[in-house]
């Protein structure tokens, strides 16, 4: 896959998963009353107004994308939001990290980005597959980002792999036993219901990856 990615592509794609998260508010809130405090929704609204907020606000001319992943990682951490502020924060803080000091993200570059927001995840909050949470979408989607990138496929080739990755990963929670949080109290009650945390995930990444696909020169 070729292609190159800005700031100005990274701040869009923000944006518009901000906004289609907080527009999901009563929909994640519905599917955190099977199994949790019926808050989910709430706590992503939280979370990505304060992610808004801190792209509108950046100013930065060295129009480094991972200068700004690693500065809105730091405005989510810094906000709040239950747990998802901290493990979004953590997740573009490493992808940040991974990608910064150049002005364009190229294909390697977009992996990168990718397995770094997924490994920051996974060690903030010391999950592992398979336990019902967020990681059980990203995980799989950044697998399918690689697999895809390394047979030489298109960036929509990829784009799709990581987003079918990702609905899957989303869907597999619903016959997973809970092991994290409030929910792994219900035991195998908890089995039966999507993990509304995989499923803000799941927005989070059609709406982000949406965006860039959206792009003309892509």
């Amino acid at each position: 896959m070729s292609y190159r990615l800005n700031l100005s592509d990274l701040k869009q794609a923000m944006l518009e998963a901000s906004s289609d998260l907080r527009e999901n508010r009563e929909y994640l809130n519905d599917l955190d009353s099977a199994i949790g405090d019926s808050d989910h929704g709430d706590s992503i609204d939280f979370v990505f107004k304060s992610v808004a907020e801190a792209v509108e606000q950046y100013d930065d001319e060295s129009h480094d994308p991972g200068a700004f992943l690693r500065s809105i990682g730091r405005s989510i951490t810094l906000s709040g939001g239950a747990a998802m502020g901290p493990l979004y924060g953590a997740g573009l803080l490493a992808a940040g990290k991974a990608i910064q000091g150049t002005t364009t993200i190229d294909a390697e570059g977009f992996v990168r980005m990718w397995q770094a927001f997924a490994s920051g995840i996974e060690e903030r909050g010391g999950v592992k597959r398979g336990e019902k949470t967020m990681f059980d979408t990203i995980k799989p989607a950044v697998e399918a980002l690689e697999s895809a990138h390394a047979a030489g496929k298109a960036f929509s080739d990829c784009a799709e792999a990581m987003l079918t990755a990702a609905e899957e990963g989303m869907q597999s929670t619903k016959e997973m036993r809970s092991l994290r949080g409030r929910s792994s109290r219900l035991g195998e009650r908890s089995i039966g219901h999507v993990d509304p945390g995989a499923a803000s995930m799941n927005i989070f990444l059609h709406s982000f990856i949406g965006s860039i696909l959206e792009q003309e020169d892509i």
